[in-house]
């Protein structure tokens, strides 16, 4: 396959969009795969969800975080939060495998996931773990960045002028370090999610490689070429921004004439039965809960269909990059064309 640059891979990834969602385009098969490219990728450009004055519950804030943080009720509430957290990872590690499953299906441009993720599990499990190593490492490093700007802020206020004053020589000398530090660790998060999710995760995915070993090969294929790596750095974070810029809004747009229908439509019936008792304020309840389900299908809706496209184009953007640079992958996506046979001379004997 083409070694592609970093320009060069973005009109392919935009055919293998096309391809893999509308050729042929069934509606059924679209929100399918859409709705697998939201998750996997991670890109909203939608978050509408809720239709106002349609909540059949009234809920008191700040009753609430009373209550939770009661001294009486506290083991609850932090038996609650843990119970949260481990959701929100075992979540996570549902969504990488979903991830390899992406993978693969947009590679042999199928649509059956199910299939696709079993092949994965032992390398998705694998992915995990060292995700969750490299993100608890950053979030020690984000503490400790946090720990110093209390310091920091410490320091400044402990500090003031005769006049009592905040001391905005002493501001200044720490709060360019503490900008400076939190811009680096934005950019290292940022090159790490694509190191794993764009090179790694090949890597692991088609030769069901350790992680030490993929990162391996994707440190060594990083440092023959790092111009072109770093252009794809640049055009892997602007380009996908740009697109959900433009489609946040059509999105918005969309959602604006489909939500200000329903809010419509649910205030004609608040009006309607409003102020009553008895079976109609039963009714009432059971058309706001109808118009809270119709308001959360309305957003998600909207969401993957304006998301999705992005999804797939990210991946597909990262796969053709990529692929030129690592011949297993580039083969799949571009199979090598057979050669035919070398003919055979016949001996010509010539005779005097």
């Amino acid at each position: 396959m083409k070694a592609f640059s970093a320009s060069e891979a973005i009109w392919p990834a935009l055919e293998r969009t096309y391809a893999y969602l509308f050729r042929p385009f069934k509606a059924e098969a679209f929100l399918k795969l859409a709705t697998a490219a939201t998750l996997s990728e991670g890109f909203l450009v939608s978050f509408r969800f809720t239709i106002p004055n349609t909540s059949p519950f009234d809920i008191d804030t700040a009753a609430l975080k009373t209550f939770l943080l009661a001294p009486e009720f506290l083991p609850v509430t932090i038996l609650g939060a843990m119970a949260i957290f481990l959701a929100a990872v075992y979540c996570y590690s549902r969504v990488l495998r979903l991830r390899f499953a992406f993978f693969h299906t947009l590679i042999h441009q199928t649509r059956e996931f199910r299939a696709a993720v079993r092949l994965y599990t032992v390398e998705s499990d694998r992915f995990f773990t060292a995700c969750m190593l490299i993100w608890l490492s950053f979030l020690v490093l984000v503490s400790l960045a946090i720990a110093l700007f209390a310091v920091a802020a410490y320091a400044v206020l402990a500090s003031p002028t005769p006049e009592g004053k905040l001391d905005l020589g002493n501001f200044l000398i720490l709060f360019f370090p503490c900008i400076g530090i939190v811009f680096i660790l934005i950019l290292a998060l940022y090159a790490a999610q694509v190191v794993l999710s764009d090179f790694i995760l090949p890597h692991m995915a088609i030769e069901s490689a350790s992680f030490p070993r993929a990162w391996a090969a994707v440190r060594a294929r990083m440092a023959a070429n790092r111009e072109t790596f770093f252009s794809y750095f640049i055009l892997r974070l602007f380009v996908p921004l740009a697109a959900g810029i433009a489609l946040a809004a059509a999105a918005w747009l969309l959602g604006f004439i489909v939500f200000g229908v329903l809010e419509l439509s649910a205030a004609g019936f608040n009006a309607m039965l409003d102020g009553t008792t008895d079976a109609r304020a039963t009714v009432l309840i059971a058309v706001h809960l109808l118009f809270v389900v119709l308001g959360m299908g309305a957003g998600a809706l909207i969401a993957v269909s304006f998301a999705g496209p992005i999804g797939v184009f990210t991946r597909s953007y990262a796969l053709y990059f990529y692929g030129g640079h690592y011949p297993a992958l580039g083969n799949l996506l571009s199979p090598p064309t057979p050669q035919p046979a070398p003919l055979l001379k016949k001996a010509v004997t010539i005779r005097n």
